[in-house]
Order: structure tokens, then sequence, then C-alpha cells
């Protein structure tokens, strides 16, 4: 049916959308994710501006076609909609692309069948020029199971692919994500239910429902519709903050580019350089893998020139810096290394180092290497400035001290 939405509301929201939509498929069309998005929320664009009543009005003056047709064509963009959504939810499921596209050929398939059975099935509410609502009826109730069926499916597959996503989701926003998602699906099942069987009640007599379901009908969609393009919004601005160097991974670089820059002066051999392509500001995992593979073999490379700091001065310094407790050992660690590079470069005769020391690190993933060396980045700096005024406990080098 046509949109009770305030014109003032929906054609501001409807201009955001196309805007979205023209940004994605601009910059977010790298993967067969990002098409079968793209496809969705193109048909839902083309299904919401069918509702609008300036649209059916508009095509109905160019006796284009009919507001009846316009609006049962709203559900043929829906069922198709879902469609694309479906292949979605295939690649999510660890298909490959092509046993993806492969197995969507058949729900493209069963979606042009459901489209003509429910045109089929919604003809006389066509010819009366009536909402299905209205015209009531076992062919009415008919058109809504055919209009549903592709809705039922997708909801059914997506809220078991958001419900999996529950449990494997490491940061908040994956779990927000996937509580967003399961919540949209189960609200898609429950308003598609919601139509039919209604319908069916009214036609037995046991209930009365007309009212409400034109009237819930009547914004239904459009609150669907606004969903997923907040979703679509939020890959596009990932894509765009990557782009802006401000995603995680970016960040992380920019976080350790003095250490990264220290120990390399110190230690010029640790640095190596690899064609990572032109990513204007942002930086890619294999260039933060890098320059964790850089600061890392500087740091062995060091374990020669440390030195043991004088308790006092060592206090002084962590005091200075109002360095918290749980940070005293990356904050320690880090005037070490700052006093190291400077004997380094001042051309102090190396110790020998005890190789049986043990090492510090424990990370056994590149997300936790970033983690420990961002710990030490954040006190490099202050570090560095306290080497030119503190003094060494002693001239003997702390030989095998721990990386």
């Amino acid at each position: 049916m046509t949109s009770t939405v305030p014109g003032i509301i929906a054609w501001p929201v409807i201009t955001f959308m196309v805007i979205i939509l023209a940004a994605r498929w601009r910059w977010c069309r790298t993967n067969l994710y990002d098409t079968y998005y793209n496809n969705l929320m193109a048909w839902l664009m083309l299904a919401q501006l069918l509702r609008e009543h300036d649209v059916e009005a508009g095509m109905s003056r160019s006796a284009l076609m009919t507001v009846t047709t316009a609006q049962q064509l709203v559900f043929v963009a829906i069922i198709f909609a879902s469609t694309e959504f479906i292949g979605f939810t295939m690649l999510w499921t660890k298909l490959s692309p092509v046993e993806t596209r492969r197995g969507h050929r058949y729900y493209r398939l069963a979606a042009v069948i459901l489209s003509v059975a429910f045109l089929v099935a919604a003809t006389p509410a066509r010819v009366a020029s009536q909402t299905l609502e209205v015209a009531g009826g076992w062919d009415a109730i008919l058109a809504w199971s055919f209009s549903l069926t592709m809705i039922l499916v997708l909801a059914a597959r997506a809220g078991r692919m958001f419900a999996a996503e529950l449990g494997k989701s490491t940061q908040n926003h994956e779990f927000l994500l996937a509580v967003g998602g399961l919540l949209l699906g189960v609200v898609t099942a429950a308003g598609c239910l919601e139509a039919l069987v209604l319908a069916v009640t009214d036609q037995l007599g046991w209930t009365n429902t007309l009212n409400f379901r034109l009237w819930y009908h009547g914004f239904e969609f459009f609150f669907i519709a606004v969903t997923v393009f907040i979703f679509g919004a939020v890959q596009l601005a990932a894509r765009l903050l990557s782009y802006l160097g401000l995603d995680p991974t970016s960040r992380a670089w920019n976080k350790l580019g003095l250490l990264r820059l220290g120990m390399t002066t110190a230690v010029p051999e640790s640095s190596f350089n690899l064609d990572h392509g032109d990513y204007r500001f942002q930086k890619t995992t294999l260039q933060l893998h890098q320059t964790v593979i850089e600061i890392r073999d500087a740091i062995l490379q060091l374990r020669p020139y440390f030195r043991d700091i004088a308790p006092h001065e060592l206090a002084s310094f962590l005091n200075a810096n109002s360095v918290p407790t749980s940070e005293r050992d990356a904050a320690t660690h880090t005037l070490e290394l700052a006093y190291a590079t400077k004997a380094k470069i001042a051309g102090a005769t190396p110790g020998l180092p005890d190789m049986t020391t043990i090492v510090r690190s424990r990370s056994t993933t590149l997300d936790e290497e970033v983690v420990e060396l961002l710990a030490l980045a954040k006190w490099w700096k202050p570090a560095c400035a306290a080497t030119e005024q503190l003094t060494l406990a002693a001239p003997e080098l702390k030989a095998g001290s721990p990386t």
C-alpha cells in the first residue's frame, strides 16, 4: 500500500538513501558480498519510491500505470530484494563465490515464479483498484502467501547467520552488528507473519484488524528499508575511514611510527621496504606486519646494549610521566630501549647477551604483537626525552636483558 510517512520526513530520508546507494555503487563493489547487498538496496529503493504518493500519482496521471499496479509492484520488488540478500547469507555461510552464484540462480528463478504467481493472485484486487488489505478474500490471502515466502526464507537464513555470529564476535562493533542483524531478522519475520495471519483470521471472522493493518503497513516497510540502508552506510563509513587512514590497522601503524623510526635509526639493517602499492593514507595488514617485524628485529639486536638504570632515576621517570601501575613494566622496558638505542648510536661497545634469557613477549598473533608494541610506543617519546637527562647506574652492559 501507499506509504503514510509524511513527505517532509520521507523525501529527505529517500534522498539520503539515494546518496548512500550511489556511493556504494562507486566504492563498495569489490566482491560478491558488495554486489548482493547493493542489489538488495537498489530493489528496496525502487520499492520505496513506488510506495510514495507523489510517485504513484505522477505515474497514474501519465497513464504509465495505475496506483494499484504500482502498489503491487512494490511486493515484486521486495521479493527480488529478499532474494539478493539470500545470496549474501549464502556467502556468509562459507560457500565459495562459484557455489553461491550457482545456487543463487535457483532462488532468482523462484523469485520470478513467486512474482508471477503473486500478480496473478492479486488480480482481483488490482482490477477493483483496492489494496490487498481492503480487497480481502482468499485470493488476497494467496497473494500474501506468495509475496511473503521469500522474505520468510530470508528471515530464517539471516536469523541463523547472525545468531552464529554472536558466538564468534570478538569486538564490540561485531557484536552490535550481529545483534542488530538478528533483531532485524526477527522483526522482519514477525512483520511478515502478522500480515498473513491477521488476513486469515479476518477472513475467518475471528478478528477485525483492517484498520490496524492499514495503519501498520503504511510505515512498516519504510523503517525496514531505512535499517537496511543504515547497515549499508556503516560499511561505507568503514571504507571511508580506511581510505583516510582512520581504520584500526592504519591507526596502529601510525602509533608505532616513532618507535619504528627510533629502532631502525639505531639498527638500520632491521629496516626493509616492500612495494605495497598506492594506498594513500590507508595502511595494509602487510605494512603493519612489516613494522612489527622491523621493531622486533631491532629490539633483539639491541639486547647487547641494555644497561641498568639507577632506581631513583627510574622512579623519577615513572613519577614525572604519571605512569599508571599497570603500565610500569612497559614504561620501564621502553626506557631501557631508549638507552640502548642511544648507546648503539653513540658507538658503545656491546656486551654479550645471555641467549638463555627468557624473552618477555608472549604474543602468538599479529594482534597480540601490536598490542604489546603499542604499550611500548606510548612511552617512547618521554623515554627518549628522559635519556637526555638521566645517567647510567654502571658502565657495565646489562647482558642478556630480555626483549
